[in-house]
């Protein structure tokens, strides 16, 4: 299982190394997997951002330009124990989280028990990547925090959403034949905040999630951004 999840996080970020991109829809919902070592394994199809540096003065002092673009990705969870699950978040393109969800208010997932449900979560992810060209070297590094909360109605049916803050460090090394971008190291910091809204529908093993997501993006000496996302993903838990 953890080559083929290896093998997909290569697939996805194949033809996208070049891209510096920050993902969209989370598809996090709070309740935990419950017990120990039970999991769930998504497979996403969601919208994220793509930032590219804007070198159109012939420097790298002009911000980034923003625009929007369709990714896959996946999360894996696994639980360590009945209220604390750790899990892998990767969007491609994007580089992968790894993080911590602590449940603090209702029964975990196993449980199957209505009611609200409320957790936390954080991750850190950070990749090193180079352009097929050789032409820049760039570090993408994240890290965020998530506030989440859901009522299930049913062993079927949860409602969720969640808020979120998350900031994304972008440090590159540009090697050009043009003299005004040769060695230039540009740095953008950018910080995210989102609200989320989702519903979930589970049947036995397998689950799919609808999500709506409002972000706003600010990244330094750049137009702040907001905008609306809508995601889905299906999924089998085990």
């Amino acid at each position: 299982m953890v080559r083929i999840l290896l093998l997909l996080a290569l697939l996805l970020q194949v033809s996208c190394a070049t891209k510096y991109i920050v993902p969209g829809n989370r598809f996090l919902t709070p309740e935990s997997q419950g017990q120990a070592l039970r999991g769930q394994f998504e497979f996403q199809q969601t919208s994220a951002n793509q930032l590219t540096v804007d070198t159109s003065q012939g420097t790298v002092d002009q911000g980034v330009k923003y625009s929007d673009l369709s990714r896959s990705g996946f999360l894996l969870s696994n639980s360590i124990f009945d209220q604390l699950d750790v899990y892998w978040s990767h969007i491609g393109g994007a580089n992968s989280m790894v993080g911590l969800k602590l449940q603090f208010l209702g029964d975990s997932r196993v449980a199957k028990t209505t009611g609200h449900k409320m957790s936390i979560a954080g991750a850190l992810g950070e990749n090193e990547h180079e352009t097929e060209d050789e032409s820049v070297e760039f570090n993408l590094g994240g890290k965020e925090f998530l506030l989440l909360y859901g009522y299930r109605f049913s062993d079927m049916f949860m409602t969720y959403s969640s808020y979120s803050m998350a900031t994304y460090s972008f440090d590159g090394d540009i090697r050009s034949s043009d003299p005004g971008l040769n060695g230039a190291d540009p740095s953008f910091n950018t910080k995210i905040q989102s609200l989320s809204a989702g519903l979930e529908l589970s049947y036995a093993a397998a689950f799919a999630k609808l999500e709506a997501t409002y972000q706003q993006l600010k990244t330094n000496d750049t137009k702040d951004k907001s905008r609306i996302i809508i995601g889905y993903s299906i999924g089998l838990s085990w």
